[in-house]
């Protein structure tokens, strides 16, 4: 059976060419904030920092054009 690594941490990297990336990454990060509440609210402890660590990346990953 395979375990899961649960991460301790996770981030948000932010491109900063310029005004336009700033007000993406804050529409962005509000998007986020909220994927966060509502996950926190429906998944169980575990499940809920592995979503959310997916959630975290996929958003690094578009602020920074990836």
């Amino acid at each position: 059976m395979a375990s899961t690594t649960i991460p301790g941490f996770s981030r948000v990297e932010i491109r900063t060419n310029g005004k336009p990336d700033l007000e993406r990454a804050a529409a962005a990060l509000k998007e986020l904030a909220g994927a966060l509440e509502k996950i926190a609210r429906e998944q169980p402890d575990e499940t809920a920092v592995i979503v959310a660590h997916h959630a975290i990346k996929a958003t690094s990953q578009r602020l920074r054009g990836n």
